[in-house]
């Protein structure tokens, strides 16, 4: 993981093991040796490492393009969410069933067995056996996590 000098806003003073900025009474940020970079004790001033976000995201994977029917599984932390997608889903807490949500206008409502419309969120619940149908005609984004 890169890392950036950032100045850390604040005035510091060195203590045993960081930099502390007292902020109220009872109440002082602290700042670990390892994560400071530089500092000046006539000024207070301390710098600090930060992470390079900008750096971390064009690292990531490509995003994917979806040109036929079916799953485009991704991990949010290392990949891009697939373009080109009808739906997304998301598979519920006990497994039984998923949620798809539509990603464009113009797609045809869903219907037929095991296929439930929310009005209010605007997405469907579908069984697994309908959501296999289902992923056999569109293509789906599924974002997953690595726990």
């Amino acid at each position: 993981m890169a890392a950036i000098e950032r100045k850390i806003p604040g005035t510091f003073s060195k203590v045993p093991g960081g930099y502390a900025q007292q902020t109220g009474p009872n109440t002082q940020i602290f700042i670990p040796d390892m994560c400071a970079s530089s500092f000046i004790p006539e000024t207070g001033e301390l710098n600090g490492y930060a992470p390079d976000y900008e750096a971390m995201e064009a690292a990531k994977a490509p995003a994917a393009v979806a040109d036929k029917p079916g799953v485009y599984a991704y991990y949010y932390e290392t990949q891009h969410a697939p373009t080109g997608c009808d739906f997304s889903a998301e598979l519920a807490y006990y497994g039984k069933h998923y949620f798809l949500r539509p990603l464009h206008d113009g797609l045809p409502k869903l219907h037929g067995r095991g296929i439930t419309y929310d009005e209010k969120d605007g997405s469907y619940t579908v069984t697994k056996r309908a959501y296999e149908q289902i992923k056999a005609q569109y293509k789906i984004s599924l974002e997953m996590c690595f726990d």
